[in-house]
C-alpha cells in the first residue's frame, strides 16, 4: 500500500467522529491503518497539525485530536469535487462579503510590472493597478480555507532593484457578471479578506462603496 495522502488521513479521522468530537486515538491503531510504523505515524499526525488541519492534545494515557475548521474545509472540498466529477455540481462556489477600504497595498503590487505583464498573459486582459478588498461573511471563511489549500493557477515572483515580490495565487472570478480574478499572495497571512483584480476598477464600473454586501462566483 502506498503512502496516505493527507486527505485520506482526513477521511480517516473523520469516520472515527473527528469532526465532530474530540477522538482517543491509538496510535497503534493508525499506523495498522496506514500501514506504517507508530514513527511514521506520529510523524504524519503531527504534518496535519503543523498544516493547522487537526489540533491534539497528548498526555500519558495518549492523545486526543480533533478535526479543525480548516480540516473540515478540505473535507468540504473533496465532497464539492466528487459531486463535480460526477456531473451533480458546477465546479464554482461564491463567497459572501462586504466592501472594505484597503490600506493601499493592492496598488503597490498590481503597480509592477513583475505582476501586471504576468496577469495579462494569464488572464487575456491588463488589470487595474488596484485591488477591491471584500471582508468575507463568517459562512465564507471554510470557503476560503479551501481556495487555501487548493492548486489553483500562479504567477511567479521576481526581483526588482529595491525588493523581491513573492508568487501569487489567483482563481478565476466574478462580481455582479463583471471579469475578475481573486488573488492569493502566497506569501501573505491568513486573514478574513479577499482581494479581487479585473480590467477595471470595479468601485467605479460596478458603483461599490463601503459595507456594500457583495457575492463573488469562483471558479475551481
Amino acid at each position: 500500500m502506498g503512502k496516505k495522502t493527507t486527505i485520506e488521513i482526513l477521511v480517516l479521522l473523520a469516520k472515527g467522529g473527528a469532526h465532530l468530537h474530540d477522538l482517543k486515538l491509538s496510535l497503534s491503531w493508525l499506523a495498522s491503518q496506514l500501514n506504517v510504523s507508530r514513527q511514521t505515524a506520529a510523524r504524519r499526525l503531527l504534518e496535519l497539525e503543523d498544516q493547522g488541519l487537526i489540533k491534539r492534545v497528548v498526555g500519558s494515557r495518549g492523545q486526543n485530536v480533533r478535526i479543525t475548521p480548516t480540516g473540515l474545509a478540505a473535507l468540504r472540498l473533496l465532497h464539492r469535487e466528487l459531486k463535480a466529477i460526477f456531473g451533480l455540481k458546477p465546479r464554482s462556489f461564491k463567497l459572501a462579503g462586504r466592501i472594505i477600504s484597503g490600506v493601499g497595498e493592492g496598488s503597490y503590487y498590481m503597480s509592477q510590472r513583475g505582476y501586471r505583464e504576468q496577469f495579462e498573459r494569464e488572464l487575456g486582459f491588463d488589470p487595474y493597478p488596484g485591488t477591491l478588498d471584500i471582508k468575507l461573511d463568517e459562512a465564507s471563511l471554510d470557503l476560503k480555507a479551501v481556495l487555501m489549500q487548493l492548486p489553483g493557477r500562479q504567477v511567479e515572483g521576481f526581483k526588482t532593484s529595491e525588493r523581491t515580490f513573492g508568487p501569487v495565487k489567483f482563481f478565476l472570478a466574478k462580481l455582479k457578471g463583471k471579469k475578475a480574478a481573486l488573488i492569493l499572495p502566497l506569501r501573505g497571512h491568513y486573514t478574513d479578506v479577499v482581494e479581487l483584480i479585473a480590467p477595471k476598477k470595479l468601485r467605479e464600473s460596478l458603483k461599490l462603496e463601503d459595507s456594500d454586501a457583495v457575492q463573488v462566483e469562483v471558479v475551481v
